[in-house]
């Protein structure tokens, strides 16, 4: 609500303004050209930021504090480039969540679309190299989508996650979030095509300003 964020000293508006709402259910598009400040406004949404006026509020209470801190655990990111360890598929996934059992994992994998990974030579056991090397582009960006749902968030942010897949897997992604939306907040964030597409709302800034 009337959000303002500022940068270098004070020097750099990035955010005028801005008020929105995000249904805690349903996918959400950010978009706008590059420096609009749609990452900055997802990094508020997650708690990662506090504004320098205005506030950030969740059902109506505000997010400062202890209570920024605490909701930062309530949403997970999925970003452009995938970061996976050189260690097996089990280990990468439970990154997000150490405490997680096989059966966790698979559920995690089935609702990312990425069920192919349990038909894997050595299944969860497999090592996926450095930087998930044996895995493709888009198999890596699911695994990061399934390691990020092993989080159980309120709120799910997808930061130009799908720019650099093919349609088919961008496709099977988007196939994925329209299920997850029905018990989760999606934020997808300077999406083109399929992601687009099944937005439930868009909400467009240019240069730090809701247009």
């Amino acid at each position: 609500e009337g959000v303002t964020v500022q940068f270098s000293g004070g020097d750099r508006v990035v955010l005028q303004q801005v008020s929105a709402t995000i249904p805690a259910r349903g996918i959400t598009a950010l978009v706008g050209p590059s420096g609009a400040g749609k990452s900055t406004m997802a990094d508020l949404i997650g708690g990662l930021l506090s504004p320098d006026g205005g506030t950030v509020q969740v059902d109506g209470t505000v997010l400062a504090g202890p209570v920024r801190r605490a909701w930062r655990a309530r949403v997970a990111y999925v970003q452009q480039d995938p970061v996976l360890l050189s260690a097996s598929l089990r280990d990468n996934l439970r990154w997000a969540a150490p405490q997680a059992d096989d059966a966790a994992l698979e559920q995690a994998l089935q609702a990312a679309s990425a069920g192919f990974a349990l038909a894997l030579p050595e299944g969860l056991d497999t090592r996926l190299g450095d930087g998930g090397r044996v895995l493709s582009g888009g198999e890596r960006q699911r695994l990061m989508l399934a390691r990020a749902l092993l989080r159980d968030p309120a709120v799910l942010i997808l930061d130009e996650a799908t720019s650099a897949l093919d349609a088919a897997n961008e496709a099977a992604i988007a196939a994925a979030l329209q299920v997850l939306a029905r018990r989760m907040a999606v934020v997808v964030i300077g999406h083109r095509g399929a992601l687009a597409g099944i937005a439930d709302q868009t909400i467009r800034l240019e240069q730090g300003r809701l247009v």
